[in-house]
């Protein structure tokens, strides 16, 4: 791949003929969340000279990371939309999940594509989460891989992206909560101040949240168990070039969103 220029960071932007990146996800299967038929994932979307696409990789459908993200893209849709750029979101499990998540953070079904393997996640080099070594690489249960990553552990970022949601933070932008929050009305939060996320404000949605994940887990969790603790990512392209790239680091740690369409030329 030829590039123009060069980055240590997880979150890069760079020009070139044919990315690794689109390479990589060369016969990555993947079903329509809206259909449920078997297909390549590179054929969800047209890569035309010029046109840009995000591709979200989410966690699984019942993981806080991915129900965020695609609030937070919902939320931006109209902008990206005007902008010509196209959304594609992929996740971890079934496609029945796929359609509970989809109607529950309004991202749009037509536009999710389900990895039951994880496929795409491996080509791509996203972290696995915390993964011990036990003497003769004996395998740890997900679930103990994942109570770890809860406190922070093989999960940085995690403890301060917590506390900014009770705390709040006043150099954020939580406009997305307001179309996302149903819970309690959203401007319950204006006495504690207009300017940022207010205290309690991105945790009242996270517990929201946790609630509707809790009463589904077992219809949205992934059959495969091994998939709780992987994470995700974002790629994306223009036409087959890669012109923006993050990867999880852990939980609550994910793409941010402003940042990523403000790289890639989206009016906010």
């Amino acid at each position: 791949m030829v590039r123009s220029s060069s980055s240590s960071s997880s979150s890069s932007l760079e020009t070139s003929t044919t990315s690794d990146e689109y390479e990589l996800l060369r016969g990555v299967s993947v079903k329509s969340a809206s259909s449920g038929k078997e297909m390549d994932l590179l054929s969800a979307w047209e890569p035309a000279p010029g046109k840009k696409t995000i591709v979200a990789f989410f966690t699984h459908t019942a993981d806080f990371n991915s129900w965020e993200y695609a609030q937070k893209l919902r939320h931006y849709l109209p902008q990206i939309d005007d902008a010509g750029v196209g959304v594609v979101g992929v996740s971890l499990g079934t496609v029945d999940a796929a359609r509970d998540f989809c109607a529950e953070t309004g991202f749009p079904l037509d536009n999710m594509f389900m990895d039951a393997t994880g496929q795409a996640y491996s080509a791509l080099g996203f972290s696995n989460g915390f993964e011990p070594r036990l003497p003769g690489d004996r395998k740890i249960n997900p679930y103990l891989r994942l109570l770890p990553m809860l406190a922070g552990i093989g999960s940085p970022g995690t403890i301060q992206a917590v506390l900014k949601g009770y705390v709040g933070d006043p150099n954020s932008n939580a406009d997305w909560v307001s179309s996302a929050l149903s819970m309690v009305d959203n401007k319950e939060f204006d006495f504690l101040g207009t300017r940022g996320s207010r205290p309690l404000e991105v945790a009242t949605l996270r517990l929201q949240n946790m609630r509707q994940i809790v009463t589904k887990w077992n219809k949205l969790a992934p059959p495969d168990k091994e998939l709780i603790t992987q994470q995700g990512g974002t790629v994306v392209f223009e036409g087959r070039d890669k012109i923006y790239n993050y990867k999880d680091k852990g939980i609550l740690v994910y793409t941010d969103v402003l940042e990523m369409l403000k790289t890639i030329g989206v009016k906010l």
